[in-house]
């Protein structure tokens, strides 16, 4: 009658409206439209929408950006939407920017750490 309740990835959202200041470590996928100010670290995903800002380092699996990364990131793939916009380091081993979004900064192919 019941089954056994399956592990489900974990998602954290950041809405809009909130403004968070800090030093975040997450355990699943994180989304964020609100504001972030800090660093992000997780062994997920991590996805900035549309209005989302994120002013800090990132360490995750894949970044997709539709919003404004400011900082470091280190990710397994970084993609950057028509309306995305990312300012910094980039290191990554995959890299996809679609025709409106903008990179400023330096890719590097080489992982600058192991993501944990």
């Amino acid at each position: 009658m019941f089954t056994q309740k399956k592990d489900s990835p974990q998602l954290s959202f950041i809405a809009q409206g909130c403004e968070l200041t800090g030093d975040f470590h997450f355990n699943g996928d994180v989304m964020i439209s609100g504001k972030l100010l800090g660093d992000i670290s997780t062994q997920g995903n991590v996805v900035v929408e549309a209005g989302g800002e994120v002013n800090g380092d990132i360490q995750c699996q894949d970044i997709n950006i539709t919003g404004l990364v400011k900082g470091t990131v280190q990710c397994q793939k970084l993609y950057i939407s028509s309306t995305g916009l990312f300012e910094g380091d980039a290191y990554s081993e995959k890299l996809e920017v679609i025709d409106g979004g903008q990179f400023l900064g330096q890719r590097h192919r080489d992982a600058k750490l192991t993501i944990a």
